[in-house]
């Protein structure tokens, strides 16, 4: 928001200069960014007055004017006789410098000698009189002999301020003085809004609100016997110092009032709307307006529209259309001055692409009761630069009626949350700077008008006490309370532990997008139904590749192994520690189960390849491992794998892992089908475990133990069993029956082949005995190992191979 220095002063007096209420602003809150000015791009021009213009006698393209600076009379042959006598016009002298390093001299055109240069507008690099060719003409009350820029008011200070989103109030310059007031103690001074009463002579407009939730209040104005002009310079410089492009008075006249009470209004060509009606309604399915820009746009029913009585004739705080557009032509004007609902307008912006200074001001809420202040300003401008005249009485259509909210304030509690003895009456006079009413007794209670929206609670008033009395003149005071050493969580100390478990395996940390794309459900096979294949679908996607949240974490795996391998890096192994997103049974009314999922997925050959170790390609078992290892080191030694089936696994080579009939997750290879979605060329194997299962039971305490003191003994056993028996199933039958004697079992060989029967399959292990507390004698081992033996028999129906 730019506020012009000189503009405010308007509105309030003002002791300070530009800085020093910059600062004292920024002290308050209200950050100002910048003071800056419209930086003339000239020099040597001064303000002149035209005393005497004729044709010059040896050109018919020129004229001798005759001017005076107020000190002397000049000559100066001039190209364009848009100018009288009496008229006030910039003068670059002999050694002025215009944009573009143009300097200027004094010379001789066709005899007649020339002491400098009338200027135009883009001469001297001003966008003003827009539209109009020729030298530019001042106001009549221009001062003569004054630097232009001084007499234009292009070095006058500008502030800019760097709004927070809750203070809308301050997009216009009341209410930024109505804030000076509060910090500098003076009184807002505002303007004279009057309208001259007189009757109707044309047709009175229709208002209708048909969307209330979206329209809370419109008001409009006719103007009659309208003229279309450029409007007063001094106009004009004070919207470039706002930062607006001048157009006409009218459309002038709408944007000063806007930065003036930060209320947007916009203008339409009256005859132009059919039977002099306006609705307020959403756009019909379909429906197309022209905008102003002279785009043709096709609406929405989430849009809101201003309509006539026939169709849609603007986008409701956005931009009007091009059909009512105020033209050189329009004789009759309706002036509009709404209140439009503040998402709404953000959404149809950002829908259609488009942003102006309204929309902002739309977006971040209008004082729904200053919409007649502010179409009174703009009518009283135009009837004080005559530009046309007011036509009967404002008609307002007040359709959600909003009221001023009475908070109450404890003085008592204020002083408590601040930490000043802050008097009451100090805390009303703060309030009555900024134009509240406040009744004052045991306790204040505040009427806070609806300009002021970010006020709503007690503690809200206390913050607007502590801002305006000064942050400054609170003591520092260093924090209480007992001091404690920071630690990090279970949860933190597992999932970092888990980190460091699959770095040390080998594995490398990816990081994937948790928005993915909905065919990532077909790329995996995942079938119709499937609980995995119900996703949150994203409002407002960044791209149809990222519109719905991910149920799991395989898809982005596969993703960066096929980004790896086509920038040929064949060998990969990574894991992916990161949130999946199932939706509630009520998606609208609760939040999604939000799981942390543990993916790794490996592909290639390791270790690499090197004149004293050949790779191996990565294989189900190199991943199980893994899996195995870090349940393990984090205390979960009761895990089973068991055979099952996946879509997006390859039958036979998929396992589900549990612990006490959890489900942690799974661990398989992936189907050659999904391998060809994603153009990968090598088998992958991938494993998921839902890592809020494993964190209920992780274990991160260390035990210790101490070095065997007396011999092992180590015996092999060889056992048939069927393939649908688990070889961890024996691994329990040995433990169970072996009892303590058992120290450790390894699973050395695995055989299929003619000499056992079809369907099974010999494990071959290697038991190693141990008691803690003496040597064992073969005799002591050879009992324990032949009831070993005769358990696996009884229990597994397995047979013996010697």
């Amino acid at each position: 928001m730019r506020v012009p220095y000189t503009w405010l002063k308007d509105f309030i007096e003002i002791s300070l200069s530009a800085t020093e209420l910059a600062d004292k602003l920024t002290s308050a809150g209200i950050e100002v960014e910048d003071v800056t000015t419209l930086v003339p791009q000239f020099t040597e021009v001064v303000v002149a007055e035209v005393v005497s213009i004729a044709k010059h006698p040896e050109a018919d393209k020129l004229f001798v004017t005759r001017v005076t600076d107020g000190q002397q009379v000049m000559t100066v042959v001039a190209g364009i006789d848009n100018i009288v006598a009496g008229d006030k016009v910039p003068l670059a002298k002999p050694g002025a410098v215009l944009p573009g390093d143009v300097k200027i001299k004094r010379t001789t055109l066709r005899g007649v000698e020339s002491n400098g240069m009338l200027c135009a507008a883009d001469e001297l690099g001003l966008s003003l009189n827009p539209g109009v060719y020729g030298i530019l003409v001042l106001d009549k009350e221009t001062p003569v002999g004054l630097p232009l820029e001084k007499a234009l008011g292009l070095t006058d200070p500008i502030l800019v301020l760097g709004l927070t989103p809750n203070r809308a109030d301050c997009l216009g310059l009341v209410g930024a003085a109505h804030e000076v007031a509060a910090l500098t103690g003076t009184t807002v001074q505002l303007p004279d809004n009057t309208l001259p009463l007189a009757a109707a002579t044309l047709s009175v407009p229709r208002i209708q609100i048909e969307s209330p939730e979206l329209c809370a209040r419109y008001t409009g104005l006719v103007i009659k016997d309208v003229h279309i002009d450029q409007s007063p310079i001094w106009l004009q410089v004070r919207l470039l110092q706002a930062g607006i492009r001048p157009i006409s008075n009218i459309v002038d006249i709408t944007n000063y009032v806007m930065w003036e009470w930060g209320q947007p209004l916009h203008a339409f060509d009256f005859q132009t709307l059919a039977e002099q009606t306006i609705v307020v309604r959403r756009a019909e399915a379909g429906e197309i307006l022209v905008t102003l820009d002279n785009n043709e746009r096709t609406l929405s029913p989430e849009m809101l529209v201003i309509a006539d009585a026939q169709k849609a004739v603007g986008l409701a705080g956005v931009m009007g259309g091009l059909d009512t557009e105020v033209t050189a032509s329009t004789q009759t004007v309706f002036l509009e001055s709404a209140h439009f609902n503040p998402v709404s307008i953000r959404r149809t912006g950002r829908q259609l692409g488009l942003y102006s200074e309204a929309q902002q001001r739309f977006e971040k809420g209008v004082d729904v009761n200053g919409c007649t202040q502010a179409i009174r300003r703009a009518a009283r401008l135009i009837d004080l630069l005559g530009a046309g005249k007011v036509d009967g009485d404002l008609v307002d259509e007040y359709a959600a009626p909003s009221y001023p909210r009475q908070i109450r304030l404890r003085a008592e509690k204020a002083r408590k949350l601040i930490g000043l003895e802050i008097s009451q009456r100090e805390m009303a006079s703060i309030f009555q700077r900024q134009g509240f009413t406040v009744d004052e007794g045991t306790q204040l209670h505040v009427t806070v008008p609806t300009l002021r929206a970010d006020l709503q609670e007690e503690v809200d008033l206390i913050e607007e006490v502590a801002r305006i009395y000064g942050y400054d003149k609170i003591a520092i005071t260093l924090p209480g309370g007992e001091v404690t050493q920071g630690r990090r969580t279970l949860k933190q100390r597992a999932l970092g532990k888990t980190k460091e478990l699959l770095v040390a395996s080998g594995l490398t940390e990816a990081i994937c997008y948790s928005f993915v794309s909905p065919q990532q459900m077909e790329m995996l096979r995942i079938p119709v139904g499937h609980p995995l294949r119900e996703a949150l679908k994203l409002a407002n996607p960044l791209s149809e590749e990222q519109s719905i949240m991910r149920t799991m974490l395989t898809g982005g795996l596969l993703s960066a192994l096929e980004y790896n391998q086509n920038r040929n890096q064949h060998n990969v192994k990574i894991f992916e520690l990161g949130a999946v997103f199932l939706p509630a049974s009520d998606p609208l009314a609760k939040l999604p189960n939000e799981r942390t999922i543990l993916g790794m997925a490996l592909m290639g050959s390791f270790p690499t390849e090197h004149w004293q170790q050949t790779p191996v390609e990565v294989d189900f078992f190199a991943l199980k491992g893994v899996v195995e290892t870090m349940l393990t080191r984090l205390g979960i030694a009761e895990y089973t794998f068991s055979a099952s089936e996946l879509p997006w696994c390859q039958p036979g080579q998929t396992a589900e892992v549990t612990v006490d009939g959890v489900h942690l997750g799974w661990v398989g290879r992936i189907h050659p089908t999904v391998l060809d979605t994603y153009d990968i060329d090598k088998p992958v194997y991938v494993a998921e475990l839902d890592m809020d299962h494993v964190l209920a039971r992780v274990e991160l305490g260390i035990e210790y133990s101490p070095l065997p003191r007396y011999p092992a003994v180590l015996r092999d056993m060889a056992v048939v069993v069927s393939d649908t028996i688990p070889a961890m199933d024996v691994v329990k039958v040995i433990r169970s029956e072996g009892g303590a004697l058992v120290d450790e079992i390894t699973l050395f060989d695995q055989y299929r082949g003619p000499q056992i029967p079809q369907g099974t399959r010999s494990l071959a292990f290697a038991v190693t005995y141990r008691d803690s507390a003496r040597t064992l004698s073969d005799d002591m081992v050879t009992e324990v190992h032949q009831k070993i033996e005769a358990a696996l028999v009884t229990h597994l129906g397995a047979g013996l191979r010697n």
